[in-house]
């Protein structure tokens, strides 16, 4: 989850992080892999909501470098609508609980670091979740149902 003390520090880390996001996923895949020939770009960048958070992003992006990279502003309804049930978006506590139970899934079957141990923190929760939205509704995640659930409708959460 990212912090900053007020804009003036967002738009100053915006571009730092972007590059630094690029650089660590190849030295990932070169270590992983051996392959210095192939490089992974960062090709989009997705915002819960806009205002001035969305504006230091794309005022980032102007970089000769990073036009490509597409910024995508999420309202929190669309990702939520298409994970979480219409009984855990009743109210705001049951979509920030919901959010955490499905962050500690998504980790679980996706992640590369391992699982996740106790709860997770809301807001890194709902940024996992909009996150794998995301990557759903580009294509790059297939899985029906997105969310693994009981019967009674309850997120499946690993041990």
């Amino acid at each position: 989850q990212l912090r900053f003390s007020d804009e003036e520090e967002l738009y100053q880390r915006a571009p730092e992080l972007i590059e630094s996001w690029t650089s660590e996923i190849n030295s990932k895949i070169m270590i992983d892999t051996g392959n210095t020939n192939k490089k992974y770009v960062l090709s989009y960048l997705a915002i819960e909501g806009g205002g001035e958070l969305f504006d230091a992003w794309e005022s980032s992006l102007d970089n000769e470098g990073r036009k490509d990279i597409q910024l995508v502003s999420v309202r929190p309804e669309e990702w939520r609508a298409h994970l979480l049930s219409q009984k855990e978006r009743q109210s705001g506590r049951s979509c920030k609980e919901a959010a955490r139970l499905i962050a500690r899934q998504i980790v679980s079957d996706y992640g590369a670091m391992g699982a996740h141990e106790g709860k997770f923190k809301t807001d890194a929760a709902e940024s996992v979740a909009m996150g794998f939205y995301m990557a759903s509704h580009l294509g790059w995640v297939s899985r029906n149902p997105l969310i693994s659930r009981y019967s009674n409708g309850k997120v499946i959460v690993p041990r």
